[in-house]
């Protein structure tokens, strides 16, 4: 509920402001024989599917929607990138893999607040469900470590002889908390959002080094978890007093952020509510400036976000979610297609593949499972043309008022 409330403020100042002024392994390994590969042309593509949120029966128009995201981008892999299924039903992960499992598809996962949630099933009881599934690389890479299935997954160059890319997938927990066990609340009585921890960070140094040592040099890698980081709130929203926390998001380490973003630092996409990270920060984001070798961090968890900043070098970027949860805001509702190219892997492209984009193309289902028409579809390719107006027109003003 606060998150939907602030949600619909954040819209509204957004708004003031224009007007005034993105085969099971076993523990420990990575699945054998089913390496990733750049094609013979140099490109790997990536669909990236976050917040499906969903119990069984999952609903029906999240399905028809990641059959014909699969049939349209073909990806290379498909990242659900956390909150996939929220109930304790196999049944909803067999229904949620099916078009997967049907087209041959190969994915991962990462693990969201809600995935476990107040749940009997396990991290992993979950990993060892989506390792039964065809076509899954997910693992543990060190049981160890806070959280479950942190891994990494190498992408060959074309002609098989090197890594020459990688993909990193981190745990980013659930909540936090106290050091008896019990759940840490804020003043608003809520749960507080975990963080990638100390103990995976050095996983993912130390894992980054032996690759480099093997290479021959730094491999370039995008990173995937659920929870933003501190430093994604600060690639958009502007540093403010401690004692001003109460108007926007503060941290334990005292830093605090405003609720009102500057919208000059959006590189592309759309804030539509105050991104939600861990009061904590373990250092993640020192660690991937160190190493130099991540070109962004991709999210989940805000369902109507989808912009891009960048801080330190490195790329938020934030995915919006596929459920039909989203605080009745559906104009951004589809995920997050990323394309890599072997002959210029220190960069990559992204675009976002809107629900209403492929409702709207010939021979889609969507309409008729949906029960919507296509000039309600229409009408969100619209809303989001006018938002992107907006948005400039945000940028412009926000510019010349500095």
């Amino acid at each position: 509920m606060k998150k939907k409330i602030l949600s619909v403020i954040l819209a509204a100042l957004m708004l003031l402001t224009v007007s005034v002024t993105a085969f099971a392994a076993e523990e420990g390994t990575a699945p054998a024989g089913d390496a990733l590969q750049f094609d013979a042309n140099g490109k790997f593509q990536i669909l990236v599917l976050a917040d499906v949120q969903d119990d069984y029966p999952v609903n029906e128009d999240t399905l028809q929607y990641i059959r014909e995201a699969l049939d349209t981008v073909k990806p290379d892999l498909v990242v659900f990138n956390g909150d996939n299924i929220t109930i304790d039903d196999k049944a909803a992960y067999d229904q949620l893999m099916q078009p997967l499992v049907e087209r041959g598809q190969k994915f991962t996962f990462v693990f969201g607040n809600h995935d476990v949630e107040d749940r009997s099933f396990t991290h992993e009881d979950i990993l060892e469900i989506y390792q039964s599934y065809e076509g899954c690389l997910a693992y543990d890479a060190d049981p160890s470590l806070h959280g479950c299935a942190n891994h990494n997954l190498p992408i060959l160059s074309s002609d098989g002889t090197k890594v020459a890319f990688n993909l990193w997938m981190f745990d980013s927990g659930d909540y936090i908390k106290n050091e008896d066990g019990s759940w840490y609340y804020d003043e608003y009585d809520s749960r507080v959002y975990d963080c990638v921890r100390k103990d995976q960070i050095e996983w993912y140094k130390e894992t980054s080094k032996k690759l480099e040592a093997e290479n021959g040099g730094k491999v370039p890698s995008i990173a995937f978890q659920h929870i933003i980081t501190e430093e994604g709130v600060a690639a958009i929203l502007p540093e403010i007093p401690s004692f001003l926390g109460f108007m926007g998001r503060s941290f334990e380490n005292g830093n605090a952020y405003s609720f009102v973003p500057v919208f000059t630092r959006i590189k592309s996409g759309f804030i539509f509510e105050p991104p939600c990270p861990s009061v904590d920060n373990d250092g993640q984001w020192d660690a991937f400036v160190e190493r130099g070798d991540v070109l962004g961090c991709v999210f989940g968890h805000d369902h109507v976000n989808s912009f891009i900043a960048e801080y330190n070098g490195i790329d938020a970027i934030m995915t919006p979610g596929i459920t039909s949860e989203s605080y009745s805001n559906d104009m951004l509702r589809g995920g997050r297609i990323i394309t890599i190219d072997e002959n210029d892997p220190w960069n990559y492209e992204t675009e976002m593949l809107h629900f209403h984009a492929l409702a709207l193309k010939e021979g889609s289902l969507l309409p008729e499972i949906t029960g919507k028409s296509i000039a309600d579809f229409r009408l969100q390719e619209f809303l989001l043309s006018i938002s992107e107006v907006a948005l400039k027109i945000g940028q412009v003003l926000t510019f010349f008022v500095r």
